[in-house]
């Protein structure tokens, strides 16, 4: 049974006339007859009672008819469906990103793309640097939002930027440079580190210890912490000093101090990254990051 017949038979359904019906499908009336007529043998019941004057639904008719329409909705759903899909109208994006760099901006952007896509589902994946790297490599997301350093050496990679933060010391509350108004990064030549477990964070340990070989030394790190509130509590504690992001002050560690790198402001750029033939749905998601 094909879709027209399902099609022919609603239409004499809903007229109960031949002539009308066939006009209706822009066929001729002995071949909406026989349509209904196969379609009558194939299922093995009269859909209709027919006599010289007129034509109505017969009890198998009758039971017939909302399951056909509601087979012809689905039907015309799948298609619009699939053609949703193809335009990139309607689907899933699958976004890693960073929870630390994205956590005060990421609400704002869902938001309006959910206001302007309702069709498209994002699916919100929290990564550590590292893994976030290898799930985009691996094409086991379609976006990742991340620092934009990295993908330097990765290929065929469309990038677009996000925003930029300025780079700062992080020192205690009661530390001799903490009420600067910036830091040259050799002033901190002779203080204690405390750095990212690169095991954990390779990619904060090494951005630390590249910013520190800018200066001139390499940093004496000894504590290193598994977590980012775990790091600034060692630094509320006086166990040395780190550098971040401006943007880490929304972890909310009072006893320490962001202070300004003289010469790294905007250092720090995320951009949402994404494969050139990936997802047909990403450009609606680029559109609403401006």
């Amino acid at each position: 049974m094909t879709t027209y017949q399902i099609e022919a038979f609603i239409t004499l359904a809903q007229t109960l006339n031949y002539t009308k019906a066939s006009s209706l499908l822009h066929t001729t009336q002995p071949n909406l007859s026989k349509m209904i007529v196969n379609m009558e043998q194939e299922l093995g019941v009269k859909l209709f009672v027919r006599n010289k004057r007129d034509v109505s639904l017969s009890p198998a008719g009758v039971a017939f008819l909302p399951q056909a329409e509601r087979m012809m909705e689905i039907y015309q759903k799948a298609i619009d469906d699939a053609r949703d899909a193809e335009m990139g109208i309607q689907g899933t994006i699958k976004v890693g990103f960073l929870g630390s760099a994205m956590q005060t901006r990421l609400p704002s952007i869902v938001r309006a793309f959910r206001e302007k896509h309702p069709k498209i589902y994002l699916e919100l994946i929290d990564y550590t640097f590292s893994p976030l790297m290898a799930a985009l490599i691996e094409n086991k997301i379609d976006v990742a939002m991340l620092p934009d350093k990295e993908l330097e050496f990765i290929p065929k990679l469309e990038k677009k930027f996000i925003y930029s933060d300025d780079m700062c010391a992080v020192v205690p509350q009661n530390h001799r440079l903490a009420n600067r108004d910036f830091i040259n990064i050799q002033e901190l030549k002779h203080e204690p580190f405390i750095m990212m477990d690169p095991k954990i964070s390779d990619r904060d340990y090494n951005l630390v210890n590249s910013i520190c070989m800018d200066g001139g030394f390499i940093p004496n790190a000894v504590h290193l912490g598994n977590t980012l509130t775990n790091l600034l509590l060692m630094v509320a504690c006086g166990f040395g000093v780190s550098i971040l992001a401006k943007h880490m002050t929304h972890l909310g560690m009072n006893d320490v101090c962001f202070v300004p790198l003289k010469g790294y402001e905007g250092y720090f750029k995320m951009v949402c990254a994404w494969r050139r033939d990936a997802n047909p749905s990403i450009p609606k998601l680029i559109e609403v990051i401006g």
